[in-house]
């Protein structure tokens, strides 16, 4: 899962590294161990094992390569050297069970340097993981619990409001820029598809004449029903914004969705970690922004966003789900709060379940789980599970009719077609990944890149903290939803190898604890600059103060960091993009009438299936791109589209027939 997320992979594996340790370890020097030599040594263990990228490098360029120093800087040595520092940090600073915990992470961690293959990187990642739960286990210990006023509901909305249309506009801007508004990946084209029947009120297209011609890799026809292969959750949006005319941007105001919903799990995570009222106030008011921002700066997240993939429909589904879980498990619960947040559930938990079958599955394990907790101990009032109940029914009751009227049987998707259609691409496989292989299951190195400044890290250190406060039923939801997400994907066949798919995209939910969890362990740091700057006198930045000196590291290593992966990955993508939908733009700057546009297999940039796009509820459009494979195709569309002109398809113009 590398390329073509980017094409200088160790350049950005290196800068995700060492900006993860920066902010590590100014998490850590904010809630230090006991002693500063203790600190000391686990920031060294950090180091160690954060500079591996680069040490053979440096090795080589010092000239001691060749002898003792390459067995030094190799992988296990440099990473068991710092997993010693860490043990020995935890041994010295105490209590018993911290450096028992830490030497129990030592041995795992050797154990799966000695049996994973072809995963240097991921393992380094794994290292610094680890070291974000030791510092997690710390922070949880040692903050400071103080629980501040509420934000007034006229500053939450004022944020979630700004926050929802920067998020929205620079997810269209990106849209435009890397995506041109077209999509060539067969999936996108596939949820294009149904996007245009449902638009027009339809369940299924007709079936067109020379049928062949009119192919979709993941569009499949039955019995004189024509559907895409994916579940109705999606394609509903989706054919909203396609009936106003405007269908890309339905994934960049799914995005905006997506960044309300973790700014306001980020705040309830941040609700109890100051040592005064007024402190937690203002973490409070910090963590929200930073969460959203920490979750759409991330490249994989944006471009998903910016796309017709369904992957944003989840995220916003299983944060609002566990966002609405969350109030309604407040005590005295107004009745209007209590229908409409349990709509939000049901809609939210039906939503997921209907983009993505499994991963809305595999998420709401944690939130059901609460939700059952909730109604054993009669936290739930009737108004709130009749909500909920009304909001499950109401969209997983259409989407189950939609399936039906396209398949003819109730509970059956399209994927039950796809072995039939697609006898090698459409089966799924399960197994255990081979040692080379668990590197795409677990995606420590590519998501640490694609995430940034979302980071498995922070978002561990955040999440364990949290369980010491108030809401640690978020981090439970959370880490309970994303455990069951990673393991199924692990041991699914179809992600193990390189992908274009923007990034570790089936894992992309898992943004949402990552996000989460890094707003909270950074926003009491980043709170106690503001607060120290609106203290000052004069307007002057404090740059002496040592204690402030984590915010400034946190701020700078979170800017460089998007400085420099940002035109490694989202310039690929842009490039990678443009070239696959040479035709298509072609197309779009010579308009055609009453035309045949003829696509050939190997003589388009994209397959051709893709590349052939035409609106099914559309009878007589001004242009049709039909896929040729042989004359008698042709003669199909000559008796069938008569009175038209032909043209022909190439990588990046339209040429006469």
């Amino acid at each position: 899962m590398q390329i073509p997320y980017t094409d200088q992979y160790p350049e950005v594996v290196a800068v995700a590294s060492q900006c993860t340790a920066v902010a590590l370890s100014a998490a850590l020097w904010f809630r230090p161990l006991r002693t500063r030599t203790t600190t000391g040594v686990l920031t060294a263990a950090i180091w160690v094992a954060a500079l591996f990228p680069i040490a053979s490098v440096l090795v080589k360029r010092w000239g001691l390569n060749g002898g003792p120093a390459d067995q030094l800087v190799s992988m296990p040595a440099m990473l068991q050297l710092s997993a010693t520092l860490a043990t020995m940090a935890a041994l010295f600073n105490g209590p018993r069970w911290y450096a028992a915990l830490a030497l129990f992470g030592q041995l795992l961690l050797l154990g799966l340097t000695l049996y994973l293959r072809e995963s240097d990187y991921e393992l380094m990642f794994a290292y610094l993981l680890f070291y974000g739960g030791l510092i997690g286990v710390n922070a949880k210990r040692t903050v400071p619990r103080a629980v501040g006023a509420p934000l007034s509901s006229r500053t939450v909305l004022l944020q979630d409001g700004v926050i929802f249309l920067v998020t929205t506009i620079g997810a269209a801007i990106l849209c435009n820029w890397a995506f041109d508004r077209l999509v060539y990946n067969g999936d996108e084209v596939a949820y294009t598809y149904q996007a245009n029947v449902f638009a027009r009120l339809k369940a299924y297209g007709p079936v067109p004449s020379c049928l062949s011609m009119f192919d979709n890799f993941w569009v499949y026809h039955l019995e004189g029903r024509r559907f895409s292969q994916y579940t109705p959750g999606w394609p509903l949006f989706l054919a909203v914004f396609r009936a106003l005319g405007a269908i890309w941007l339905a994934g960049p105001v799914m995005g905006g969705i997506a960044a309300v919903a973790i700014a306001r799990l980020s705040r309830r995570c941040a609700v109890d970690l100051g040592a005064t009222p007024e402190q937690s106030s203002m973490i409070v008011s910090v963590a929200g922004p930073l969460g959203a921002a920490l979750a759409m700066l991330g490249p994989s997240m944006a471009l998903n966003a910016a796309s017709r993939f369904p992957h944003t429909m989840v995220v916003a589904c299983f944060a609002w789900s566990i966002e609405s879980l969350c109030v309604l498990g407040m005590p005295s619960l107004s009745g209007k709060r209590a229908w409409s947040y349990g709509l939000i559930l049901g809609v939210c938990a039906a939503g997921g379940l209907s983009a993505r079958p499994p991963d809305g599955g595999a998420l709401a394990l944690g939130f059901f789980l609460y939700f059952l907790w909730l109604l054993v101990r009669r936290r739930i009032g009737w108004p709130a599970f009749m909500a909920t109940a009304l909001g499950f029914v109401l969209v997983g009751g259409l989407s189950l009719i939609l399936l039906r009227l396209q398949l003819g049987e109730w509970f059956r998707t399209g994927y039950a077609l796809a072995p039939v259609f697609h006898p090698r691409e459409g089966v799924m496989g399960l197994s255990w990944p081979k040692p080379n292989e668990v590197r795409y299951g677990v995606p420590l190195s590519t998501g640490s890149y694609c995430w940034w400044p979302a980071t498995p890290v922070l978002g561990l250190a955040g999440l364990i903290q949290a369980l010491g406060g108030r809401e640690r039923r978020v981090p439970f939801m959370l880490v309970i939803g994303g455990l069951a997400l990673n393991i199924f994907y692990f041991f699914v066949e179809w992600g193990r190898g390189p992908d274009n798919g923007l990034g570790p995209r089936y894992y992309l939910p898992l943004v949402v604890p990552m996000a989460v969890g890094g707003a909270g362990m950074l926003a009491p740091i980043v709170a106690s600059l503001i607060a120290r700057i609106l203290r000052s006198s004069g307007g002057k930045l404090p740059l002496a103060e040592t204690r402030l000196i984590p915010a400034f590291l946190v701020i700078s290593c979170a800017a460089y960091g998007v400085y420099r992966i940002a035109p490694r990955t989202y310039s690929v993508e842009q490039r990678h993009h443009h070239r696959m939908l040479g035709p298509l733009l072609a197309l779009r700057e010579r308009p055609l009438k009453n035309a045949i546009v003829i696509v050939e297999w190997g003589k388009v940039p994209a397959e051709d299936w893709n590349t052939a796009q035409n609106d099914p509820m559309v009878s007589n459009p001004d242009v049709l791109m039909l896929i040729r494979h042989n004359a008698e195709e042709e003669e199909c569309a000559r008796k069938h589209f008569p009175g038209r002109t032909w043209y022909r398809a190439g990588m990046t113009e339209i040429l006469p027939y």
